[in-house]
């Protein structure tokens, strides 16, 4: 059930109990027998109606935010993996002091470390343009697969669909590169990077990760 239409369903319910409970009070108002009766039996019954309604209503409600949780969990497994791939067979030919452990979502500190520490070694550091254009070659393997996975990006939040989208975009500009300049590569490279970063901080912000605590 939707939020819009349990607040429907919650509204509607609210006006069928207030209208019966004023007709059942304008009945015991020309019947004492009744009223006994209304105020013995059917109060108390209605009472216990609305908030067994209400239990199941919370009930369905956690089981349904519970579900939809678990399956942002496994969009962002997918996602994730893809960028995992890229970090650990992308990036050979660098020192293997700047190698990437697990990148998992419950190892952002971790992660975060690592992507800096390889974005600090590009940007200080004479990168043979040869190593370059290997990482540009992976990416650009990938390219397809990134574009592909932006709608899956868009069902977890608006970060991860802004970092995703960026990725792709500086994907697709390293790929329109030509010739040698090293500076461009690097810079495209790293910017990529950079939002990698972002992508695994928004997954540890919202809790979308697998071993997460929602």
């Amino acid at each position: 059930m939707k939020h819009e239409e349990k607040v429907k369903y919650i509204i509607f319910s609210t006006y069928v109990f207030i209208l019966m409970m004023i007709l059942f009070v304008l009945a015991a108002e020309f019947n004492s027998d009744f009223k006994a009766f209304l105020v013995g039996n059917v109060i108390p019954e209605l009472i216990g109606i609305c908030i067994e309604i209400l239990v199941i209503i919370w009930f369905f409600e956690n089981w349904q935010r519970n579900k939809e949780s678990q399956k942002t969990i496994v969009y962002e497994k997918r996602l994730r993996e893809y960028l995992i791939f890229f970090l650990k067979y992308g990036l050979v030919g660098l020192p293997e002091s700047l190698k990437i452990g697990n990148f998992f979502g419950n190892s952002h500190t971790e992660n975060k470390k690592e992507i800096k520490a390889i974005i600090d070694y590009l940007n200080q550091n004479e990168i043979d343009i040869d190593l370059l254009k290997k990482f540009k070659y992976h990416l650009k393997i990938d390219k397809t697969a990134f574009e592909n996975l932006l709608e899956v990006a868009a069902l977890l939040s608006d970060e991860h669909f802004k970092s995703w989208i960026r990725i792709v975009y500086f994907i697709n500009k390293l790929d329109k590169l030509h010739g040698n300049d090293k500076k461009e590569h690097k810079v495209n490279i790293m910017l990529i990077l950079r939002e990698i970063n972002r992508f695994d901080k928004a997954s540890n912000e919202h809790q979308i990760y697998v071993g997460s605590n929602i």
